[in-house]
C-alpha cells in the first residue's frame, strides 16, 4: 500500500511501511487542499486546489495512483477554488466538486466534462451565506452520499449550513435546524441513514432524526473547533474526529498553536474520549482522517507536515512522516 499525500506544495507519495522519506515528489498540481478516489477504480484520483497558480487550474486528475496529473479544472470554474470532492459510490465515472462562491459542479465521464448543478443555486437565502474573512465568500467545504441509498447526497457550506438532494444533486432542501453553520465536514452513519454526523467552527453536531433537527455534542470535547470526521464501518460503532482550541488565524499566533486533540467516540457521537493526550501534533492541526485498510485503523494528516497512522480504536498512535509541506488530504493506493 502507498499513500498518496496532497500538501501545499504538491503530491507526495509514501510507503508507511518503509518510514518518512518520500518514494515521489510533485510539484505539479501544485497546491492541494482536497482528494478524492473513484468508487470502482483507486488509482484514479481527483485533486483540488485553493490556490490559483498562473497557468494552472483547480482541478487535476491521475489514473496511476498520483503518479502523473492532468488539469481537468471546468471551463466554467477557471476562476473558482475547489474546496471538496466526492466520486459518487454508485453511478460509475461520476464525481461532484464543490467550489467557492458556494457551487456545485457534476461530470459523469471521469471529469472530462462538468455541468452545474443549477439546484444548487436555487436554494432559498443562499445570498446570506458567507465566510469570515474578507472577502467572506462561502465555500461547499463537504459532499458526502448515504451510503444505504447513493442517490441522496450531502452538501456543507462554510458558512451555510447542510444541504440534503434525493435525486442525485437535481434539487436540494435545507438541514439546519440546531446547527451551526459554519460546517466543515458531513458524513452519514455507516449502521443508519437517519444519523448524521457534522463537524463546524463551534464544535460536533449529531442529528439522528436525518437532518430534522441537530445535537450540539460536548461530552468529552474540551475544545471547540472540529474539522475531520471519520465513521467507521459497519461492525463498530467508532466515530473519529479532532479539534482545535480556536479557528485557523489562533493557529498561527498562539503559544501553543492549534493546540489540537484527536478524539474518539464508542457511542456513535454521543460522547467523545481524548485519544491524543501527548500533544503528538503539536502546534499543528489535523485536516483529514482516512481509513486505513491495511490494520483496521486510520491515518491523519496534518498541517504542520506530520503524518501519524493510528492502529483500530485509536489505541496506538505513530508518527510515520514529519516536516512535510502542510497535509491537507490524501488516498490510500493498494
Amino acid at each position: 500500500m502507498r499513500l498518496c499525500i496532497g500538501t501545499a506544495k504538491g503530491i507526495v507519495i509514501l510507503d508507511p511501511s518503509r518510514g518518512g522519506a518520500p518514494l515521489m515528489v510533485l510539484a505539479d498540481p501544485s497546491a492541494i487542499w482536497c482528494m478524492a478516489q473513484d468508487a470502482v477504480d483507486p488509482t484514479l484520483i481527483y485533486a483540488g486546489s485553493t490556490e490559483h497558480v498562473r497557468g494552472k487550474g483547480t482541478l487535476a486528475r491521475s489514473t496511476d495512483g498520483g503518479r502523473t496529473w492532468t488539469d481537468v479544472t471546468p471551463q466554467l470554474a477557471r476562476e473558482e477554488e475547489v474546496w471538496s470532492i466526492a466520486a459518487s459510490p454508485a453511478v460509475r465515472d461520476r464525481v461532484f466538486i464543490g467550489t467557492s462562491h458556494a457551487r456545485l459542479f457534476c461530470s459523469d465521464d471521469r471529469g472530462h466534462l462538468f455541468r452545474e448543478c443549477d439546484g444548487f443555486l436555487k436554494i432559498p437565502g443562499r445570498d446570506r451565506w458567507t465566510f469570515p474573512p474578507p472577502p467572506h465568500i462561502p465555500h461547499v467545504r463537504s459532499i458526502a452520499f448515504d451510503p444505504h441509498e447513493p442517490s441522496t447526497m450531502y452538501v456543507g457550506v462554510e458558512e451555510g449550513g447542510i444541504f440534503r438532494s434525493r435525486n442525485d444533486g437535481a434539487s436540494f432542501e435545507p438541514l439546519n435546524d440546531g446547527l451551526y453553520w459554519d460546517v466543515h465536514t458531513v458524513a452519514v452513519d455507516s449502521r443508519d441513514s437517519r444519523r448524521l454526523y457534522a463537524t463546524t467552527g463551534n464544535g460536533f453536531y449529531l442529528s439522528d432524526n436525518a437532518g430534522k433537527s441537530w445535537q450540539h455534542v460536548t461530552r468529552g470535547l474540551n475544545r471547540g473547533y472540529t474539522v475531520p470526521l471519520l465513521v467507521s464501518l459497519p461492525d463498530s460503532e467508532d466515530v473519529f474526529t479532532a479539534a482545535a482550541m480556536g479557528p485557523p488565524p489562533t493557529w498561527r499566533v498562539g503559544p501553543t498553536g492549534a493546540d489540537a486533540v484527536l478524539f474518539r467516540s464508542n457511542d456513535r457521537g454521543d460522547s467523545f474520549t481524548a485519544i491524543s493526550t501527548d500533544q503528538r501534533f503539536g502546534r499543528g492541526m489535523v485536516m483529514r482522517l482516512k481509513a486505513d485498510p491495511e490494520n483496521g485503523g486510520f491515518f491523519a494528516v496534518c498541517n504542520d507536515g506530520a503524518i501519524v497512522r493510528a492502529t483500530a480504536a485509536g489505541s496506538s498512535l505513530a508518527t510515520i512522516a514529519e516536516k512535510l509541506p502542510p497535509a491537507y488530504d490524501l488516498a490510500t493506493i493498494p
